[in-house]
């Protein structure tokens, strides 16, 4: 009776693991698209420090949907996404960013600020650098 019994132990173990998985999965906050350009920055960059990167993602590309005329945070924002494809290790995507971010810098030169700039080619450098090496 007890050899019976342990049989479902292995079961009930694996039912309670898939109940706890489902049960942490994060489902992503329903972002407010009325908010301004200053807080819909600020709370892309909230997100991004506090570790949320597919919420600071879903902000800054809101961002730059809502207020295409702010040449400047747009900037930052186009960097900032790639940046975070960057930290989430699709290094592919952030490099394919990053060098879209460039060309926009080739064909606008000084209208933007030149941060995002900077940033992008040291880290197009870094990726692309890392990217060649073998594993």
């Amino acid at each position: 009776m007890l050899k019976r019994a342990g049989r479902g132990v292995p079961l009930l173990l694996i039912a309670a693991c898939a109940f706890l998985v489902s049960a942490c999965a994060t489902t992503l906050p329903a972002i407010d698209e009325t908010l301004g350009a200053a807080e819909t920055f600020q709370r892309a960059q909230d997100a991004a420090d506090r570790g949320d990167l597919e919420v600071a993602l879903q902000y800054y590309t809101l961002f730059r949907k809502n207020h295409p005329d702010d040449r400047d945070r747009g900037a930052w924002a186009s960097y900032e996404i790639a940046f975070l494809y960057h930290r989430m290790g699709r290094d592919d995507t952030a490099l394919s960013l990053f060098n879209e971010l460039l060309a926009l810098y080739a064909k606008e030169g000084d209208a933007l600020p030149p941060g995002p700039r900077i940033l992008a080619e040291k880290l197009t450098a870094l990726i692309g650098g890392n990217a060649n090496k073998a594993p």
